[in-house]
């Protein structure tokens, strides 16, 4: 009776185990981004501190195909030291960590997100908020980071694109949408917002 005793508590014991490991297992795998709601009009993104790391992986699926208007068609990610396209079809060795999206193939979108590798300073940031490139305006948005600057730009193709550009801790993190040809503006930048929020959450995971 005793041996039976023993082998009823031992299965049990080893029951509790597995159900254990089975919780923890789950819990592992259930995604580290918090979710998403509302915009950069609804947050606080002046007091998130973003990592100077990888978190494209972090990135949800369905916020991809929101800001792309579909589901995209390649997904590129790179990391520092990585030779990757920097601009157009000019390749660079790269000093950040960065995703790139490609939309449908009859939109031409695409949505990207990139934090340098090494800390920025405040001075450095502040002299970046002044940088406007070629084709871009300044405009105006909710705060990305503290300080931050947005752009709205249209590339050689008549495409819009709407840039955000920050700091967060230490981290220089920028964001960017581009839509398809003739896309009002303002319909972009309330996408792009959403997007940058999205990026800044996933980048700060």
């Amino acid at each position: 009776m005793r041996s039976a005793v023993r082998i009823l508590l031992g299965a049990v014991v080893l029951t509790a185990i597995a159900v254990g490991v089975g919780v923890l297992t789950l819990k592992d795998e259930e995604p580290e981004t918090p979710e998403v709601k509302g915009d950069l009009s609804t947050a606080d993104t002046t007091t998130m501190h973003v990592r100077r790391g990888a978190f494209c992986d972090s990135v949800p699926t369905e916020d991809v195909t929101e800001a792309l208007g579909g589901a995209a068609t390649e997904k590129k990610a790179y990391g520092d030291g990585d030779q990757t396209v920097i601009a157009g079809e000019v390749s660079d060795v790269a000093q950040e960590y960065g995703c790139i999206w490609t939309g449908p193939e009859d939109s031409a979108t695409s949505a990207r997100a990139w934090v340098f590798a090494p800390p920025v300073t405040l001075d450095w940031a502040t002299q970046m908020t002044k940088s406007v490139p070629k084709g871009c305006k300044a405009s105006s948005s909710p705060a990305y980071g503290k300080p931050s600057v947005a752009l709205t730009c249209v590339d050689a193709k008549k495409q819009p694109k709407v840039v955000l550009r920050g700091l967060f801790g230490d981290a220089w993190l920028s964001c960017e949408l581009t839509g398809k040809a003739g896309e009002a503006t303002a319909t972009l930048q309330k996408r792009a917002s959403r997007w940058c929020l999205v990026t800044a959450t996933a980048a700060s995971a």
